[in-house]
């Protein structure tokens, strides 16, 4: 019942990030046996891995080869030697703040040259860079990583391409603002028709990946007024329409706000469950109820009656 999972933005100051590494810590507090969560950095910012294992060891790996794109380059070379232990980090390596059953595969400034190679390559190689990502997830999960999350950039090019094909759900997080209301229309309206085309055409998967749901994220208490209605707004456009036209698209009724609690755990490289705010904690673990139920159990993306 594995799961592949990515949280999607057209644009930067989301909080993409932050909800993606607290999630994938999340759940690996919640799973038994001998199942293991691993988050895979694909942004050139690094931003999931410098969150979780600070600066100086983003750095280092970096320097040693230890990250996402060393491993994506080897694959596109077709390097027999993979050894993806290689990569792998335990995220409490650094804090114990973070879940055991949690681990990282470091991101790396020089991923966008890789985006760029694939651009260049793409005549005489296809579509093979559209699968790459999907093959890497296959190896590092044949090293018993159950569930898996990555970390795309907040843009809409090759890296999030390759995230899209090789995820099962995606999750749209969205600031209540104008920004937010044209970014949903252009998932909706551009990007996701013409990737799901390019994904289905090419025969490289059975099914398309699914919408794990819509989350207001970021709610300011001094613009609550205006994000409420503004939220409630988008809400009403997101559910008249259906992903592929046939599946609905859930909203979570948790709408998480702007806590200071969230900058000083990035700060303190901690989980939001590991800081003193308690109704940071509790709204964040009432949004990580609605995640499970949608994408772990697999209640979103069921056709509606």
């Amino acid at each position: 019942m594995g799961r592949v999972v990515i949280f999607l933005s057209v644009k930067g100051g989301v909080g993409k990030t932050t909800l993606g590494v607290n999630t994938a810590d999340m759940l690996a507090r919640r799973v038994s046996g001998s199942d293991k969560v691993l988050l895979i950095d694909l942004d050139a910012q690094a931003s999931a891995t410098i969150y979780v294992l600070g600066y100086d060891s983003q750095r280092r790996y970096e320097s040693e080869g230890r990250t996402v794109h060393s491993f994506l380059l080897k694959l596109w070379e077709s390097a027999e030697s993979l050894e993806p232990e290689r990569y792998i980090v335990k995220a409490s390596s650094t804090s114990s703040a973070w879940s055991d059953r949690l681990f990282i595969v470091p991101g790396d400034s020089r991923i966008m040259e890789l985006e760029r190679r694939f651009v260049a390559e793409g005549g005489a190689k296809g579509v093979a860079w559209l699968k790459l990502l999907m093959k890497a997830v296959e190896k590092f999960r044949e090293k018993g990583f159950e569930y898996v999350f990555i970390d795309p950039p907040a843009t809409l090019g090759v890296l999030s391409t390759m995230a899209l094909a090789a995820c099962d759900y995606f999750i749209i997080p969205i600031v209540p603002d104008d920004f937010g209301r044209a970014s949903f229309k252009f998932f909706m309206t551009d990007y996701f028709s013409k990737a799901s085309y390019d994904i289905v055409s090419q025969d490289l998967r059975p099914e398309r990946p699914l919408c794990g749901g819509v989350v207001f994220n970021k709610l300011v208490s001094q613009s609550s007024a205006v994000h409420r209605r503004i939220a409630d707004e988008i809400e009403k456009e997101v559910l008249s329409v259906k992903l592929y036209g046939k599946y609905p698209i859930p909203v979570y009724k948790t709408r998480l706000n702007e806590y200071i609690a969230y900058a000083k755990a990035v700060d303190e490289h901690k989980p939001i469950i590991a800081m003193p705010d308690k109704k940071a904690r509790e709204q964040f673990e009432q949004f990580f109820n609605e995640f499970y139920d949608y994408v772990i159990k697999g209640r979103a993306g069921r056709e509606s009656a």
